[in-house]
């Protein structure tokens, strides 16, 4: 529940700090005195958006704390515990604080822990709910009757899996749909690069065979210079070094003389005989494998030409074929990956799908069995506040979304004699604020939500009808914190806190909590306006008895 909220340089004003009790706080105050603004303070620092108008005159920022008992929210301490931001001295307690600047920024902690507003609204969202005329109207929406309804059935965690199965289902398909589109576009490329790879393998190209065929075709092209060249070497080798050496080594063999670099000189002579001989051997092979060679001269040609003509068709060097048939075979891989992508995409799909249909169906079933029991307890709160003779109908509709597989749409009567239409059609102003209340009743006193602000919650009604809100309004207060704005002092009169909200002379906003007789001046006020006297202060004393009596009944119950 709320405990305690702490107010500083918001709009009018100053510093204001008010502390909240269970059960059912009312805040009354003449028109204009600054209830709203209030509340404004409080959706500050729940998560509302910022504006600069909010920021009092000559401050540089507001600032707005709310202090919360978390005792019985149990969703709100799992976020706490969830997302590390559980204060250690005291688990029960939450500390919300904002801070909006002049220019435009503003910052929020949790429990001193700096958080984003997205954490914000929903941690704050599971332990307050704000209910004014906006709401009223939103109840008008599709969306709003449902998420209300939602409230009743009471499954937030199943409520918020349909929601995360969905749009996981949805991010998967449109992965799914971009991939898909992406490979219709890539299928005519894939067709030609399996055509281009084909034919390339087919031709069976080497690496480095291309420069491997240049160098065999120049030496082949040159056979005869070659030829001719190596045999006036054999020639010059067989018919002047040969002999001219045979004859130098005879001569120095007639010398008779054992001096070592004669003998010397022989070897080397020797050496270099045989040398000749071998390059003699060697140059003449050579000689024969370029003879048998000469008729390959054509078939390297042709080869060569082939590797040409393909180079060019894919518009790259001759030297480059072999990579860029390697190149065209990587490409062609990626988009077989591709296709094989698309295929567990798919399946990934079919799979998120199937996980959405189940949370959406076990969903739809909660809420099929709960809608009768929602309707008659709308109607019974209705008759209970004026409304003797409505009707009101829950009606489903196929609408599949992150809501699930279904909408709602309340359908009322105010007379029970008419068939029940939609809401935005049938109910009239005050019908719509009786209707609303009623609703926010039934969803309240089943979804446990820790603290619920009625924000002038019961305009438009009076008399014994303002009196039997109240009434209302106090049994849902034994089960959940309400705290309403109010200007009907039956509602006021039935409060077990009585804050009132005044203007300062300054014209700052105050507010103070309300006792014995200044509490029957106030309930005075509220019952005759601005002329109090002793016919309103004892209606007004009357009002409090009454109240208070039926405050001591609930609780002996």
């Amino acid at each position: 529940m709320l405990a305690y909220l702490t107010v500083r340089n918001f709009a009018l004003v100053a510093d204001l700090e008010l502390h909240f009790a269970g059960g059912l706080t009312v805040i009354t105050g003449e028109s204009g005195a600054g209830k709203s603004i209030l509340l404004d303070a409080l959706g500050l620092v729940l998560g509302q958006r910022a504006s600069r108008a909010q920021i009092r005159p000559n401050s540089e920022a507001c600032e707005v704390c709310a202090e919360f008992d978390v005792s019985h929210a149990p969703q709100a301490q799992d976020l706490l515990l969830t997302n590390g931001l559980g204060d250690k001295d005291d688990l029960s307690r939450c500390v919300v604080r904002r801070i909006a600047s002049v220019d435009g920024r503003s910052r929020a902690w949790v429990n001193d822990t700096p958080v984003s507003l997205a954490t914000l609204r929903e941690l704050c969202g599971s332990m307050v709910a704000i209910h004014d005329q906006f709401a009223q109207q939103q109840l008008l929406g599709v969306t709003t009757q449902l998420s209300w309804f939602d409230d009743f059935v009471a499954q937030p965690q199943l409520v918020e899996k349909v929601k995360k199965s969905f749009r996981n289902w949805r991010a998967r398909a449109d992965e799914f749909e971009t991939e898909r589109e992406r490979s219709n576009q890539a299928r005519e490329r894939r067709e030609l690069l399996q055509y281009q790879v084909n034919e390339l393998d087919a031709f069976q190209l080497q690496e480095s065979e291309f420069e491997q065929l240049s160098s065999r075709y120049k030496r082949l092209n040159q056979t005869q210079s070659i030829l001719a060249a190596v045999g006036q070497a054999i020639d010059a080798l067989e018919e002047h070094h040969v002999p001219g050496i045979g004859r130098t080594r005879a001569d120095l063999d007639r010398v008779d003389d054992h001096s070592p670099e004669l003998d010397s000189a022989r070897e080397l002579l020797d050496g270099v005989e045989v040398g000749i001989d071998e390059s003699v051997r060697q140059l003449r092979a050579y000689a024969e494998s370029l003879a048998d060679d000469e008729d390959s001269l054509d078939e390297v040609a042709v080869r060569l030409d082939q590797i040409h003509d393909l180079a060019r068709k894919h518009r790259v060097l001759s030297a480059d074929l072999f990579s860029k048939t390697r190149e065209l075979r990587m490409e062609l891989d990626a988009l077989d990956e591709g296709e094989n992508r698309l295929t567990e995409l798919q399946k990934s799909v079919e799979t998120a799908q199937e996980d959405f249909l189940e949370n959406a169906n076990e969903l739809s079933r909660l809420r099929t069995r709960s809608a009768t029991p929602f309707a008659d307890a709308v109607i019974s709160t209705l008759h209970d506040i004026g409304m003797r003779q409505a009707t009101f109908e829950v009606t489903f509709f196929e609408s599949e979304g992150e809501a699930g597989l279904e909408r709602v749409d309340f359908a009322v009567s105010a007379n029970s004699r008419y068939e029940p239409g939609p809401l935005k059609t049938i109910a009239s102003g005050g019908e719509l604020s009786r209707i609303s209340l009623a609703i926010l009743v039934v969803v309240a006193s089943n979804s446990k939500l820790p603290c619920l602000i009625l924000d002038e919650a019961d305009i438009g009604v009076g008399g014994t009808t303002a009196d039997e809100v109240g009434r209302m309004l106090s049994r849902l207060a034994e089960r959940t914190q309400v705290v309403c704005v109010t200007h009907a002092p039956q509602v006021a009169a039935l409060g077990d806190t009585h804050l009132r909200v005044l203007k300062t002379r300054d014209q700052d906003i105050a507010a103070c909590e309300l006792t014995g007789g200044d509490r029957v001046e106030e309930l005075a006020r509220m019952v005759g306006g601005h002329r109090i006297n002793a016919e309103s202060r004892k209606y007004a004393s009357v009002l409090l008895r009454e109240a208070q009596e039926f405050n001591r009944t609930q609780l002996s119950k």
